[in-house]
């Protein structure tokens, strides 16, 4: 799985103060493994090298020794590990006496793995439901390769972090200008987490921009020395607040938030309730040992494919009937006259997920998938309300789950998407998945000019099975590590006008046909990257997209997104299970 934007955890939430929350997720760009690290990476690797270097005995830290990090979310049971050795092997373990699940994983470049969440690796045969005093535990492995790192890293040397008992719950408007935060912290003996190693955040990228909206970042924070709510200056908000504080000698707190006007607490009730609990404060303020719990968030798989919790899947049902109506009263948006009147809806096959913008905040959506013509053609359905910054999601985390079952969405489905007023049928759109994909994912090979390139193969069909327009398809290669070149910026991009390829004078990005006019078949060709530039395209995600029309501005309309590598089935914890039930419309 691959995200788009790279946040280390590391960067975020180890130091106290600065640095800005990691954002909630949105289509295209999900939180979590990629961020533009070179600095801290370096930093990283060096001290990475010092220690496994002169390390002679199997040292597990608890907590972490900088420059290593291990970080956990227990409702999403996910853990992120940043700073131990580039390129290695590691294992990890969650522990509670005995072994409770682990994972095996190699680290990107700068360190930095992830466990059961898009960017990152499954935990192996059962994902566990991480509870407080659970110890997540990460170890090198003896392995060949490891073995050939320089220097080679210790076997079963690493780090772990003890999850801290920390909860909330959502926060809310008390109704005299403030916002108010309650939960609980305790340590295993019962007693309250000191307050210096606690603080609550409330984390909304619509508070940046938001119509009476002064903050100028993605989050607030409440601590014990009276939080910080940054305007877009960069500095506190005049008369702005958030205190932090124990309910007399019990483990339970409360965080006021207070200077805010009222379209700022809308933002913060709004926005997602987190609270942070560290085991240990470093003089130059780093935590150490973090736990980041986060209101309403799910357990369970965090990555279609990987195995279910504890207590097993969520087994498919038949989906839940829509309401009624009538495709043919839908919005095509093959139709060029449509244009004017569509949304931007998008579809990730591999994934089978939607994401969906453009509606107004607080409208009612319904998602049908149709495949077929019988007399129950519907395989999927889903239902939910437009969040204030006008996203709506299916199985993908922080949207909603397919109802009864995940559909195997594949091409030539239908995708149904209308309003729902009054429980009754209102207006929307339609769209076909359309038949692209990457048949080979990038690799450097040599043209008969001599000129070394690379180069993606593909395939591109319209519904009838005949070759769909080049000038309807783009081939991109993600890899966020391409803004520490001279491209600078997380992707390259192949089309018919030559494509782009930031930064570099002469790059091209040539999307072409392969074989005759009536091969579905294309080629994408990336010109002037230099060797690292290459074999970062080669590590980096091959993706195809294809879309239905064009308008004069250049907009796309029906987007499809294929996806090399990725993994369909429920996109977030809590999702039933891939089924083939259908069912019928109702009229």
């Amino acid at each position: 799985m691959w995200s788009e934007m790279r946040a280390s955890v590391a960067e975020k939430y180890m130091k106290g103060s600065g640095n800005s929350a990691l954002p909630l997720t949105h289509c295209c760009q999900r939180s979590g493994r990629w961020a533009a690290l070179s600095g801290l990476a370096a930093l990283a690797a060096g001290l990475t090298i010092v220690v496994s270097g002169t390390a002679s005995a199997q040292v597990v830290s608890n907590p972490p020794l900088l420059p290593q990090d291990v970080t956990v979310f227990p409702e999403r049971d996910f853990t992120s590990i940043a700073g131990f050795a580039p390129n290695a092997d590691v294992l990890v373990q969650v522990r509670r006496g005995g072994v409770v699940s682990d994972a095996v994983g190699r680290t990107d470049v700068s360190g930095f793995l992830e466990v059961n969440h898009p960017g990152g690796v499954c935990w192996r045969n059962v994902t566990p439901d991480i509870v407080p005093a659970d110890v997540v535990r990460v170890t090198y492995r003896d392995t060949n390769n490891n073995r050939s790192l320089n220097p080679v890293p210790v076997k079963d040397s690493g780090a772990a972090t003890t999850t801290q008992n920390v909860t909330a719950t959502q926060a809310y408007d008390a109704g005299n200008n403030t916002v108010v935060v309650k939960g609980k912290a305790q340590l295993a003996n019962g007693t309250p987490i000191p307050l210096t190693r606690l603080e609550v955040r409330i984390v909304n990228p619509e508070f940046i921009g938001a119509p009476g909206s002064r903050i100028g970042k993605r989050d607030i924070r409440a601590d014990s020395a009276g939080g910080r709510i940054d305007g877009t200056n960069g500095n506190p908000i005049p008369g702005t607040r958030g205190a932090l504080a124990y309910d007399g000698t019990t483990s339970s707190f409360t965080a006021i938030f207070s200077g805010l006007n009222a379209d700022e607490r809308l933002l913060v009730v709004e926005g997602q309730t987190r609270v942070m609990g560290w085991q240990q404060t470093t003089a130059n303020g780093d935590r150490l040992g973090m736990t980041i719990y986060e209101v309403g968030a799910l357990g369970g798989p965090g990555i279609g494919g990987c195995p279910p919790g504890p207590n097993g899947v969520v087994p498919p049902q038949n989906p839940t009937s829509p309401v009624p109506y009538n495709p043919a009263y839908l919005l095509d948006a093959a139709v060029p006259a449509n244009q004017g009147s569509l949304k931007d809806v998008t579809v990730f096959p591999e994934r089978d997920f939607i994401s969906i913008d453009g509606f107004a905040a607080g409208s009612e959506l319904q998602v049908v998938v149709r495949r077929g013509n019988s007399n129950a053609p519907v395989i999927g359905t889903a239902r939910g309300i437009v969040g204030r910054g006008g996203l709506f999601e299916v199985n993908h985390p922080g949207g909603v789950c397919w109802t009864g079952q995940t559909p195997d969405i594949k091409p030539g489905d239908w995708i149904d998407v209308f309003k729902v007023y009054n429980m009754s049928f209102n207006s929307g759109q339609t769209q076909q998945v359309i038949d692209t994909r990457v048949a080979k994912a990038a690799f450097v090979t040599t043209l008969p000019t001599g000129e070394v390139v690379v180069r993606v193969n593909g395939t591109a069909k319209n519904s009838s099975g005949a070759p769909l327009a080049l000038a309807l398809t783009e081939q991109r290669i993600i890899n966020p590590d391409f803004n520490n070149t001279r491209i600078g910026r997380r992707d390259i991009r192949a089309d018919t006008t030559g494509g782009r390829v930031e930064n570099i004078p002469g790059a091209t990005g040539r999307l072409l046909r392969t074989g005759d006019a009536n091969s579905p078949d294309w080629r994408a060709i990336y010109t002037g990257l230099n060797a690292t530039e290459q074999q970062l395209a080669v590590a980096g995600q091959s993706r195809a997209m294809a879309w239905h029309s064009t308008n004069g501005n250049g907009d796309r309309f029906g987007m499809t997104i294929f996806e090399f590598g990725e993994v369909g089935g429920p996109g977030m914890g809590g999702c039933p299970a891939t089924g083939s039930a259908s069912i019928a419309i109702p009229w």
